[in-house]
């Protein structure tokens, strides 16, 4: 009776739209005409949702099927002679083993966990190690919800220490990021005064982890659909929400986003029209004489790639140099991990055009010279429907990559030796 209760109350807790017999497909354009085709149902087909969309030629593109127009998607690609393939054979059945680990109540580090029980566990953080983290409060959702950051640092050797801010999942349905920035708390927590590497680090500089940046978007994912990005503001045009990376003022309005308020990547009505953005710009603004921020991490899934400024143009800032040169390193200490490559360079060089973005923002507005927009692992066999056995993997190489980015800001004193 105790088994069967328990599933019901993770059934009950994920009583969502439902996706049984949906696909992803892999498209790659060898042809403009393939490519313009691509492009043009992104703009008008609303029921397909690109997962990547398309960019230049070659360049896989991927895409959520509905199961109602998938045999007609399939023969427009066969007539065009555009190849696919299938990424996700059943994207409901992939959900279900992404909840396979799901508990009836409690934080988990191997689980995607409901918001209640990661506003928690930041809690039993501070608690558990109050001489090196603290509970930070960002602002208000626009539905009333707590946004919740966590100060990791110790108190020792240096005052106005270097910091990083991590801003989490800003992107509603990418579960890895909070997943993975968990465990690299977890990490520094139970490291310090038992690594050397990290206990030198964390004595030189502190870190601020904002797990999850768009808390209505992500609560929806789970109560209602799984596949929604956006913030949860509106109607407008009977259309709900606002892509917030798309929300910055820094080339707002710009190409690589959206004025369709129906499309995933619509920039909203004005910059830092959602309370998410504009309370997350305010405070990393209102604190900057506080808090030291020399880098910020804008952290996504999935694609496997760490990016610098500029997203808005291809054209490269005069940071650059510094910029890929950190990045080079990141991706090589990742790779040391778990095998997987990560691709470096600049955002609109790497993967797209995009505007009105944090990573551009923090870098041109807030003056934070080491910002990079970052994509987890992987490159799209399981998308953004990634099964738990990756949480900490995907932990571990982030990790190895934090350390590099840490050590720079730390100067000598923060390298392991």
């Amino acid at each position: 009776m105790k088994t069967l209760l328990v599933l019901l109350t993770v059934a009950v807790a994920f009583a969502a739209k439902r996706f049984d017999g949906e696909q992803v497909l892999r498209i790659v354009p060898e042809q403009e005409t393939h490519l313009k085709e691509l492009s043009r149902l992104e703009r008008a087909e609303e029921r397909l949702d690109f997962w990547k969309g398309p960019t230049r030629l070659t360049r896989p593109v991927d895409v959520r099927v509905p199961k109602d127009i998938l045999k007609d998607i399939k023969t427009m690609l066969d007539k065009m002679g555009m190849q696919y393939t299938v990424m996700v054979q059943d994207v409901q059945q992939s959900i279900n083993a992404e909840r396979s680990r799901v508990r009836a109540a409690g934080f988990g580090f191997d689980q995607y966990n409901s918001y209640n029980d990661i506003l928690a566990q930041l809690q039993t953080f501070a608690t558990s190690y109050p001489s090196l983290a603290s509970v930070v409060d960002i602002g208000t959702s626009y539905e009333g919800r707590p946004m919740k950051a966590i100060k990791i640092g110790s108190a020792r050797e240096r005052s106005n220490k270097p910091a990083i801010f991590l801003e989490g999942q800003i992107h509603a349905r990418e579960w890895i990021v909070s997943a993975t920035l968990f465990y690299n708390i977890k990490f520094l927590l139970e490291g310090y005064g038992n690594v050397d590497r990290i206990t030198k680090v964390m004595d030189s500089v502190d870190f601020y982890f904002l797990p999850i940046t768009n808390p209505d978007g992500y609560v929806y994912t789970r109560t209602e659909n799984r596949m929604w990005r956006k913030t949860r503001s509106g109607p407008i045009d009977d259309c709900y929400g606002v892509d917030p990376n798309r929300n910055w003022d820094d080339h707002f309005g710009a190409p690589g986003a959206s004025p369709n308020p129906c499309s995933d990547t619509y920039h909203g009505p004005e910059a830092f029209s959602e309370p998410e953005t504009k309370a997350l710009s305010n405070w990393i603004l209102n604190n900057t004489g506080s808090v030291n921020i020399k880098s910020y991490l804008a952290v996504h899934s999935f694609s496997q790639m760490w990016m610098s400024p500029y997203g808005w143009t291809e054209d490269l800032p005069e940071d650059f140099s510094d910029l890929d040169s950190l990045g080079k390193m990141v991706v090589d200490a990742i790779k040391e991990v778990h095998g997987l490559t990560f691709e470096h360079g600049s955002i609109a060089r790497v993967i797209y055009i995009t505007s009105g973005d944090s990573a551009d923002w923090a870098y041109s507005k807030a003056g934070i010279k080491y910002s990079y927009a970052i994509e987890l692992r992987d490159t799209g066999r399981h998308g953004f429907l990634l099964p738990p056995e990756e949480i900490r993997p995907s932990g571990e190489e982030f990790f190895a990559g934090l350390l590099v980015v840490a050590e720079l800001l730390a100067g000598p004193a923060g390298f392991s030796t």
